[in-house]
Formats: C-alpha cells, sequence, structure tokens
C-alpha cells in the first residue's frame, strides 16, 4: 500500500504549507507539496501531537544540516537534502485533529 499524498489527506494543511513556502520564495520546495506522501505519525505518544513524518525522512546526524521554517505558529516544517521531510505540529486541539485524521487513515509510528 502506497502511503497517502499530504495534499489529499490534509488538503487545508497542505494549502497553508504552500503558502509558506510561497512567501519565503521557494519554489523548489513549493513545487514538492503534491507529490508529498506521509510516512508516519510522531511516536512521542502525546495524543495532542500533530507531527508526522513524510517520504523523504532519513535519520539526520548532523542536525547543522536541518533547514526549520517556523510554521503560523502551529509548529515547524523541517527540510534536509532541500527535501521536506518532517512537519511539527506542536501540542494541540489541531495537533489532536491531525492526528486523529492520520490514524482513522491508517497511519501509525
Amino acid at each position: 500500500m502506497e502511503n497517502p499524498l499530504l495534499i489529499e489527506t490534509l488538503p487545508s494543511l497542505a494549502k497553508q504549507i504552500k503558502m509558506l513556502f510561497k512567501e519565503v520564495n521557494r519554489d523548489d520546495l513549493l513545487s514538492q507539496i503534491e507529490e508529498l506522501r506521509i510516512k508516519a505519525i510522531c511516536e512521542c505518544g502525546e495524543p495532542d501531537c500533530g507531527s508526522f513524518y513524510l517520504t523523504y525522512y532519513a535519520e539526520v546526524e548532523d542536525e547543522s544540516q536541518v533547514e526549520g521554517f517556523a510554521f503560523n505558529n502551529i509548529g515547524t516544517i523541517e527540510v534536509h537534502n532541500d527535501l521536506i521531510t518532517f512537519v511539527e505540529i506542536f501540542p494541540s486541539k489541531n495537533g489532536n485533529e491531525i492526528r486523529t485524521i492520520l490514524k482513522g487513515k491508517g497511519i501509525s509510528y
């Protein structure tokens, strides 16, 4: 089974991410949004955490190689090797809703 597309699973969030990368003139990242697939939810276990890993995600030993983007006061987006790899959604009602949607789609840790 193929991982679900971000744009189909969380269309409103995908639109917000597109707007962010458009605002910061990162067309290279903006162009990735349509193809991003959700790999797994964050394994922290916090019920209000909506963070998730994308199919480009890989463990990074040197955090200085990760580029972070603050995201509408709801979280951050991590980029490694010019690929969007992780979306952190801070624990919140919004985070809980995202986590619930992802679990409902069969996405786990």
